[in-house]
């Protein structure tokens, strides 16, 4: 957890998503890629010291790593090809695999489509809640620490005590 300038720690960010994005000269070279030996190498930019080289490497697996790859073709537009945990994420768009893009649309749709699978991912952990919900969870917590059992009539005349108390003192 990192810490604000004001001291308070900053939640995680949800579960660890990785989107590999990779040019491949040739389409071929897909098949053998060396996913599980860069797996090692990938960062997400956010882990800390202790944690980015051993626990939250490990934990994630070859298969769980949704990648894009994309290949230029010879007539100046560019082949898609999506690899990943098979199931929900196979039909992520914008891009679909196997479609054929120009360059112009290359950069948006990529864009688009690793955020969509990022979002997928957040929302499939069992851990995430939406912010109504955390919203809703902390003003239930406020209300229940500064709760004041008391019946109307005392708690209003505890609330103009105090306030007559402090303009007779000033």
């Amino acid at each position: 957890m990192k810490k604000l300038p004001q001291g308070r720690p900053v939640p995680p960010l949800g579960p660890e998503t990785r989107v590999s994005v990779v040019w491949v000269e040739r389409y071929d070279d897909i098949e053998n890629f060396p996913l599980s030996d860069l797996m090692a190498e990938i960062s997400t930019g956010v882990e800390t010291t202790a944690n980015s080289s051993t626990s939250l490497r490990s934990t994630t697996l070859e298969k769980e790593v949704p990648v894009i790859f994309i290949h230029p073709l010879n007539t100046g537009l560019f082949r898609i090809k999506i690899q990943g945990t098979t199931g929900k994420f196979n039909m992520v768009i914008p891009l679909v695999d196997g479609m054929i893009v120009s360059r112009r649309a290359l950069g948006f749709l990529v864009r688009q489509t690793v955020i969509n699978i990022c979002r997928r991912k957040r929302l499939e952990s069992d851990s995430y809640s939406p912010p109504h919900v955390r919203r809703k969870q902390k003003i239930t917590d406020i209300v229940n620490k500064y709760r004041n059992k008391q019946l109307e009539p005392e708690f209003y005349t505890a609330l103009f005590q105090e306030v007559g108390l402090k303009s007779c003192n000033s």
